[in-house]
């Protein structure tokens, strides 16, 4: 059974809560098992969801005990729904079953997005069972950018702006599909992005962009090859362009979850793998 949570019942269910947010095979993504984010980052992002109309906790109770807690967010204007949190000790099938016919009734007409471990099998194979399209597969990574000694060095890259978008855009758009941070989106939101190309012969070959998460946390979001062309070495140029940008920003932590033809590039350039992550997309009806 599913029902509200209070912020009394959230404050009771904090230690436990957490506890399966640190386990990979309980719990669903952003993951707290990177390294970079603790027990206080996850109660102050939790507890913004009763200050908040388009947020929402809820507890899962099966077999008369709570068993966990989903934390699911959603975007009106874009019909896009996607949980925050999802930790469930006991019976992730049902709390999965019941969560989406709960939304189904709330949101139709919406896009859900669940991100899940591969290590949490239960999660995983309820989401395959029910058809649900696996839209992202990639390899998680943490790059500790302290221990980074000495990051080569790149010549023809080049940081994008609002004179010189249209160099990003020519690649982005190859790619963008339905993705949420489309170039249009990007573009909107600029000063909140670091973007840089490579070029050969004035014409754009790659891009990687990433974003300030806040306390010396960045996070690349993708990188883009001119038609999808697999280039080792250009990735990692573009890799550690970034890694040297916010190294230079005094950060402390970059994220990137990377496709598994790339991984070895990404352990090359001072990543550490997290884990293999799985979103899947259901249309709400």
């Amino acid at each position: 059974m599913l029902r509200t949570c209070s912020k009394d019942e959230f404050n009771e269910y904090i230690d436990f809560a957490y506890e399966l947010a640190t386990d990979l095979t309980r719990s669903g993504y952003p993951t707290y098992c990177d390294g970079i984010k603790t027990k206080a980052m996850f109660v102050e992002r939790s507890r913004k969801a009763f200050e908040r109309e388009t947020e929402d906790i809820l507890l899962f109770v099966y077999e008369g005990e709570v068993q966990g807690l989903i934390h699911y967010y959603w975007l009106p204007e874009d019909r896009y729904l996607q949980t925050y949190c999802f930790t469930i000790a006991k019976g992730t099938e049902q709390a999965l079953s019941e969560f989406l016919a709960y939304v189904g009734q709330r949101f139709r007409g919406y896009d859900v997005f669940l991100g899940f471990p591969a290590e949490n099998h239960s999660a995983v194979r309820y989401l395959v069972g029910q058809g649900f399209e696996c839209i992202e597969n990639d390899y998680n990574n943490t790059a500790y950018l302290d221990r980074l000694d000495t990051i080569p060095q790149n010549s023809g890259v080049t940081q994008i702006g609002r004179d010189n978008y249209e160099s990003f855009q020519t690649l982005h758009g190859q790619i963008e599909g339905d993705m949420y941070w489309n170039s249009e989106r990007i573009l909107a939101d600029l000063e909140d992005w670091v973007i840089f190309v490579k070029s050969t012969d004035g014409e754009p070959q790659g891009a990687v962009y990433y974003r300030d998460a806040g306390d010396g946390w960045f996070e690349i979001f993708g990188i883009d090859m001119d038609h999808g062309a697999y280039h080792p070495a250009l990735f990692k140029e573009l890799l550690n362009a970034a890694l040297s940008d916010a190294k230079r920003r005094n950060g402390r932590f970059m994220t990137f979850f990377c496709d598994e033809e790339y991984e070895e590039a990404a352990l090359a350039c001072g990543f550490t793998c997290v884990g293999n992550y799985l979103c899947y997309k259901t249309h709400l009806d």
